[in-house]
């Protein structure tokens, strides 16, 4: 497997997230504040950090132009989903080993009903079908058929059909919305770029060293061993947080993970709080019966989500939700098999976590 650093943001990414957070209540003020209020830091050294990239943000949704019941629909955030809208459509221009938010936006704009349909359904499977379906979403009506059996709210199923049956529109006001919040996006970028400066002082020499294990301990995620290539890619509008993205996209199996450019300087200005509050989140994680009980059938053996549901009588969804806080938490990982994803318990990580909570309890 290769890693790669690269070394500017996508600003297809940067200003989709930046909207993002803005619809949906997470914006850099919002997080600042909720950092000053949860850990006793100087709150001098947090305008430092979050200061010039509140002054971008809010540069650029108070400039955009573009309606707001429109903006909600794309950037709003679905109960029973994973993203908005919005990254349903530009989800290729988000794995770019070499972004250009020109050519992006001129794809975006070109981008046919019958592509979009292929991709729409492919994610919206890869999402919400069990992990032993093998049907195929081939017209309008099996489509339909799919989204009606989702596990969502009847109202968002209306909004998916609405979604796929308006493409065009809202293909094409998202190309323009995005054009003009990456225009606005690079007036203020001199004042943030220092910032992947820090970010990328901070990770070129562990990274060059420590490859897959720096990102595995680093950042608390499991990279699967199938790829043949994974990218590093900083954000600055994701501030302090990660996002993995896998590539189904292409021959070569490329996966993209993002780390906000402010990951690190926070990681070591809460470091001692962070992990406490870390330890308590995952005695909280672990102390749900329902998780206890899938660890102790992962312990037996890896197993594929449609075996867990049966086994524990629950539906794929609920296992898919148990499933993304025990892979925050890092006790469990994945490991592809052709089309199908397995989880698998993490024994080190588990051994890990005891051994740091017998540290902080015993000295």
């Amino acid at each position: 497997m290769e890693i790669k650093l690269l070394r500017e943001p996508n600003l297809i990414f940067e200003a989709a997230m930046l909207l993002y957070n803005s619809r949906n209540g997470e914006s850099c003020r919002e997080l600042k504040n909720a950092i000053l209020k949860k850990f006793a830091i100087d709150p001098e050294v947090l305008d430092s950090c979050f200061d010039a990239i509140i002054e971008l943000s809010e540069h650029v949704t108070r400039s955009l132009s573009a309606d707001d019941s429109l903006l909600d629909f794309l950037f709003r955030r679905h109960s029973g989903m994973k993203s908005c809208f919005a990254f349903y459509l530009i989800h290729n221009a988000c794995r770019r080993s070499a972004p250009s938010p020109e050519a992006d936006l001129v794809a975006l704009r070109d981008l046919s009903k019958p592509i979009f349909f292929l991709n729409l359904t492919s994610l919206l499977i890869g999402e919400f079908a069990p992990d032993d379906y093998d049907g195929e979403i081939t017209n309008y009506s099996e489509f339909i058929a799919f989204v009606e059996s989702m596990n969502i709210p009847a109202d968002e199923k209306w909004e998916i059909c609405r979604f796929y049956n308006g493409f065009d529109h809202y293909r094409s006001a998202l190309a323009d919305i995005l054009e003009e919040a990456i225009r606005l996006w690079r007036e203020k970028y001199d004042i943030v770029k220092h910032y992947v400066g820090w970010f990328l002082s901070a990770v070129n020499e562990p990274l060059g060293s420590g490859g897959v294990d720096f990102i595995e301990q680093n950042y608390g995620i499991n990279v699967p061993t199938s790829i043949d290539a994974l990218y590093l890619q900083p954000s600055i509008m994701m501030c302090n947080s990660t996002r993995y993205l896998m590539n189904f996209t292409d021959e070569q199996e490329n996966d993209f993970f993002y780390v906000g450019v402010l990951f690190e300087p926070l990681k070591e200005i809460t470091q001692t709080s962070t992990l406490e509050d870390k330890l308590c989140r995952t005695l909280r994680t672990i102390g749900d019966l329902r998780k206890f009980e899938i660890l102790k059938l992962l312990a037996e053996s890896p197993k594929y989500g449609q075996q867990l549901a049966s086994l524990l009588d629950i539906s794929t969804a609920t296992v898919s939700h148990h499933m993304s806080l025990l892979m925050e938490s890092g006790f469990v990982e994945i490991k592809r098999d052709a089309n199908r994803i397995y989880y698998a318990l993490n024994k080190k990580k588990l051994r890990d976590f005891i051994d740091e909570l017998g540290d902080a309890l015993l000295g």
